[in-house]
C-alpha cells in the first residue's frame, strides 16, 4: 500500500500545484498557438484592460512594445523549430571541384576531387583503401578505441595527412548552417574513412565531445555494391536514421553529402565489391557574444542534463553562452476561453516550478491540512475560491539547483518550437462549441496541466535573457 499511498500522494500534489505554488512565468508559446487557432482576439482592448487608466497612452504603447517583442522571439522560436526537427539532411555541391593532398609514410596523393569523375575514381579509392590505416571504433562505455572487424571493418586516412582546399570548410560550415541548429559553426577535418570489400560498420551513434553538435561527410568516390542489392537498383552503402522509423541510404559520390547530429544512429552495410570514401568534418559550436537560443525554451526529451544528447545538448549549452543555464522540472498550468461573438474572452498559461522540494512540500501540506469543509468549499464555489485563494506555500531551496528562484522576481517568458511534442499531458479539459447544440451558447474552453523540462537561463549580472520584459 506503500508504493500506491506515494503515487496518490504525487497526483494530489501535482493538481494542487497551481493553487498553492507562486508562478515564475508565462508559457507564450502555448498562449500563441491558442490564440492562432481561435479567432477574434481583440488585442488593443487587452492592452487597455492592462492598465487601470484608459488615457494613459504611455502605458498602453509600453505593453504593445513588450508584446511586440515576444513575437520576434516567437518568430525566432519557429525558425528554431524547423532546424529542430530535422536530425538529419543530404545533398549534392553543384559543380563540385576541391583539391585533395595525401601526405603519409610510403604514400603521397595529390589531386583535384571533382563530380562525375568515372574514369579515375576507381583506381583512386583502390590506392587509398590499400594505403589507409585498420580503422578501430569508440567504445563509450568502456571509454576506449577498439579494433573489431565484427563491428567495423574499415580503414582510415587521419586529419594530420589531409590538406583540402581552404574554401571547402567554409562550405561545409555554410551547408550546416542552412539546415541546423546551431547555425555558428566550425568545421574540422578529421578523418578520410574508406571502406573495401567486406567492409561494414554496425549501427552506432558518434562518440560525445565538448561543444561537438554534429558529423559532416562528404563524398570522394564510390564504386561499391552491397551485399543484397539488386544490381538493377544500387543504393548507397551509408544508412542513417531519419525518423524514428525510417532509414535513408546515401552513395559516396563526389560532391553528395550528409550530416547529421551526433546521436543520430547510422551504419555502413556490408561491401559486397567496389570501395567507397568520404571525407569526414566535425561540426562544432563557436561560442558567440549573442545567444543563438533567443529565451527559456521547453526541452523536447526529459532527461537530466549530464544525459542530454544531440539537439537537447546543443541547445542547452547554447543557452548557458550568456548566463547560467538550469535545467528546470516545470508545471504549465493552462486557462483558457473564447467566445466566438464575444470580446469577453481569456487565456493564460502560468508556469510553476516542480522540484522535488516544491512535489515534498506540497505533500506536506496537504497532509497537515485539518478543516476538511474549507477544501469542500473551494470545490465547490470556483469564484470564491478565486477570492479568497490561500497564500503560495514557500519551498526552501536552499542549496539545491533550484536556488536561484528565490532571488528571481521577474517573470519569465517560457517559450517551446513545438509545445505538444515538449510537453506530457497531466491532465486535460476541454469543450468545444463547435461540436455542441443546445439552448444556450457556449465558449471555447480548455483547463489543462502540462509537465516538462525547461532550460532557464539566469542571466549574466547586466544582462537580460531575450523577451524577459514580456508579461501578460
Amino acid at each position: 500500500m506503500a508504493s500506491l499511498r506515494t503515487a496518490i500522494e504525487l497526483k494530489e500534489a501535482i493538481d494542487s500545484a497551481a493553487q498553492h505554488l507562486s508562478p515564475i512565468g508565462i508559457c507564450l508559446s502555448k498562449v500563441t498557438d491558442w490564440k492562432a487557432e481561435h479567432g477574434n482576439w481583440n488585442d488593443e482592448d487587452e492592452d487597455d484592460d492592462d492598465v487601470e487608466d484608459e488615457e494613459d497612452e504611455d502605458e498602453v504603447t509600453g505593453i504593445k512594445k513588450k508584446k511586440e517583442t515576444g513575437t520576434k522571439v516567437m518568430e525566432n522560436i519557429y525558425d528554431l523549430h524547423e532546424k529542430s526537427d530535422l536530425t538529419m539532411d543530404a545533398g549534392t555541391i553543384k559543380e563540385f571541384s576541391s583539391t585533395l593532398k595525401i601526405t603519409r609514410a610510403g604514400y603521397e596523393y595529390e589531386g583535384d576531387i571533382v563530380a562525375q569523375d568515372g574514369d579515375h575514381v576507381a583506381g583512386r579509392l583502390r590506392e587509398w583503401y590499400q594505403a589507409g590505416t585498420i580503422s578501430g571504433y569508440g567504445d563509450v562505455k568502456a571509454q576506449e578505441t577498439k579494433i573489431d572487424p565484427e563491428v567495423r571493418n574499415a580503414r582510415e586516412i587521419p586529419a594530420s595527412e589531409v590538406s583540402i582546399s581552404p574554401d571547402l570548410l567554409s562550405k561545409v560550415e555554410e551547408l550546416w548552417s542552412a539546415s541546423f541548429f546551431p547555425t555558428k559553426v566550425r568545421a574540422e577535418v578529421y578523418k578520410i574513412h574508406l571502406y573495401g570489400p567486406g567492409g561494414m560498420f554496425r549501427a552506432h551513434r558518434d562518440t560525445p565531445e565538448t561543444d561537438l553538435v554534429g558529423t559532416f561527410l562528404l563524398g570522394l568516390g564510390d564504386t561499391c555494391t552491397v551485399a543484397g542489392d539488386s544490381s538493377w537498383n544500387p543504393q548507397g552503402a551509408l544508412k542513417v536514421k531519419s525518423s524514428p522509423t525510417e532509414w535513408k541510404r546515401f552513395t559516396a559520390e563526389p560532391g553528395s553529402w550528409v550530416a547529421f547530429y551526433p546521436d543520430v544512429e547510422h551504419s555502413v552495410l556490408e561491401i559486397e565489391s567496389g570501395y567507397r570514401a568520404v571525407i569526414a568534418f566535425k561540426i562544432f559550436r563557436q561560442l558567440s557574444d549573442v545567444p543563438e537560443v533567443p529565451a527559456d525554451v521547453v526541452l523536447r526529451n526529459k532527461l537530466k542534463a549530464e544525459l542530454l544528447n544531440g539537439f537537447d545538448a546543443v541547445l542547452y549549452a547554447a543557452a548557458g553562452e550568456t548566463g547560467d543555464a538550469k535545467l528546470l522540472p516545470v508545471l504549465v498550468r493552462f486557462n483558457a476561453e473564447h467566445w466566438e461573438d464575444d470580446f469577453s474572452n481569456f487565456c493564460n498559461a502560468k508556469v510553476y516550478p516542480l522540484t522535488e522540494m516544491h512535489i515534498s512540500a506540497l505533500t506536506k501540506h496537504l497532509k497537515d491540512k485539518v478543516d476538511q469543509n474549507d477544501d469542500i468549499a473551494e470545490e465547490e464555489d470556483e469564484e470564491d475560491e478565486e477570492e479568497k485563494k490561500p497564500k503560495s506555500l514557500f519551498v526552501d531551496l536552499k542549496g539545491t539547483d533550484a536556488e536561484w528562484i528565490h532571488n528571481h522576481s521577474e517573470t519569465i517568458p517560457f517559450y517551446s518550437p513545438n509545445f505538444d511534442a515538449t510537453t506530457v499531458v497531466w491532465s486535460q479539459k476541454t469543450e468545444s462549441a463547435v461540436e455542441y447544440t443546445g439552448n444556450e451558447a457556449i465558449p471555447d474552453r480548455e483547463d489543462s496541466i502540462y509537465l516538462s523540462y525547461a532550460v532557464v537561463v539566469v542571466p549574466k549580472r547586466g544582462t537580460k535573457r531575450a523577451g524577459a520584459e514580456v508579461e501578460e
